[in-house]
Parts: structure tokens; C-alpha cells; sequence
């Protein structure tokens, strides 16, 4: 049943990609989000053997503009790290290197609103479960994939 869920997700985030004409970086965000969604959801873990290559392949796919990216990577992940730094109880070491490499997409002005929104969905992620202790990947995939695709 779960992979059946997992492909109906992965197929409709595809087909929005391909109708809206979204850059390959959506797909790829795409196939690896609700991978790490799901693991992070049942396992309140990133595991560095998705989130690194994740990473790595969002900035190779912004070639064209190599340095907006690190510099969004530098800044969206410094301050996820911060965070982690400060309430260390509050998120975990995967997300600040999911976050990095998600701000590879993410251009400067977006940098914001994608905190903004991740933060939205992981509240409504607790509210849903009635819990405390959710995990923000998944709001961190689902804001990203949002802001660069729509």
C-alpha cells in the first residue's frame, strides 16, 4: 500500500512538473522529496545517502547560475545550522544538510518565503498529528518543491 501511495504522489508532483513546463530540478526534487519525505515521516531521519547526492545534483543543475546557488546553499543552510546550533532539540543534522542542498534551487528572494512555508507545514504537520515531535524535512521538500516549480 505504501508504494503504491509513494508512486501516486510521485506521479501527480510529475505530471503538475510537465504541464507547468517546471525546470528538471523539479523532477528531481520530485523523486528525491518523497523518498526522504517518507523516511523522515516513519523515521525522523534524512540519511545522508540521499540527502548528499541530492544536494550535489541540485547544484549541478544550476550551472548557469553557480555562484546565486552556493550562495543560496551558504545562507539557507547557515541558517538551518544556526538553529540547530542554538535548539539543537529542534531539528536534527539532516535537515540543515537537506536544507543546504535545497537552497542550491532556491534563488535569493525565495530564501524567506521557503522558511516561512516549511515552517507553515511542519506546524500543520503537528496540528495534524496532534505531536510535538514531527519531523521538518518534509516541510522543508514541499516548500521548495512549491516555490520553484508553481
Amino acid at each position: 500500500m505504501t508504494t503504491v501511495l509513494l508512486a501516486s504522489v510521485l506521479s501527480a508532483l510529475w505530471t503538475v512538473a510537465d504541464v507547468l513546463d517546471a525546470p528538471p530540478s523539479s523532477y528531481v526534487l520530485a523523486a528525491f522529496g518523497v523518498v526522504l519525505a517518507a523516511i523522515d515521516l516513519r523515521h525522523h531521519r534524512l540519511p545522508d545517502a540521499l540527502t548528499l547526492p541530492l544536494g550535489v545534483t541540485l547544484l549541478l543543475l544550476q550551472f548557469h547560475r553557480l555562484g546565486a546557488a552556493v550562495l543560496g546553499a551558504v545562507i539557507f543552510g547557515g541558517a538551518h545550522l544556526a538553529v540547530r546550533h542554538w535548539r539543537p532539540h529542534l531539528m536534527g543534522g539532516g535537515d540543515v544538510k537537506l536544507a543546504a542542498g535545497l537552497g542550491a534551487v532556491l534563488t535569493l528572494p525565495l530564501l524567506l518565503p521557503a522558511a516561512i512555508l516549511s515552517s507553515a507545514v511542519t506546524l500543520a504537520l503537528a496540528a495534524l498529528t496532534r505531536t510535538r515531535r514531527v519531523p521538518h524535512g518534509p516541510g522543508l521538500l514541499a516548500a521548495t518543491w512549491s516555490l520553484t516549480t508553481l
